[in-house]
């Protein structure tokens, strides 16, 4: 695994080490797992109050939302 931190957008920050994977927000899987975990309290909000562009699940069950698309995000792993 790599250690590290990865930039989703406006200036926050992720563990590389974390990311199980990364979705578009454009299925309806996705936006019911935003759903389920913002009313769990594990949906955590990196827009800004801007769009969101991609979900980030994490190996704790929870999930980021951020204002980045999916291929930004991964070539930005890439390239770490």
């Amino acid at each position: 695994m790599r250690n590290g931190f990865i930039n989703v957008g406006f200036g926050n920050m992720v563990a590389i080490d974390r990311i199980v994977s990364i979705t578009e927000l454009y299925s309806a899987a996705a936006k019911r797992d935003m759903t389920v975990l913002g009313s769990s309290g594990r949906l955590r909000d990196f827009t800004r109050g801007r769009s969101a562009c991609s979900l980030i699940y994490l190996d704790d069950g929870s999930a980021v939302k951020s204002g980045l698309y999916p291929e930004s995000i991964i070539r930005d792993v890439r390239g770490f």
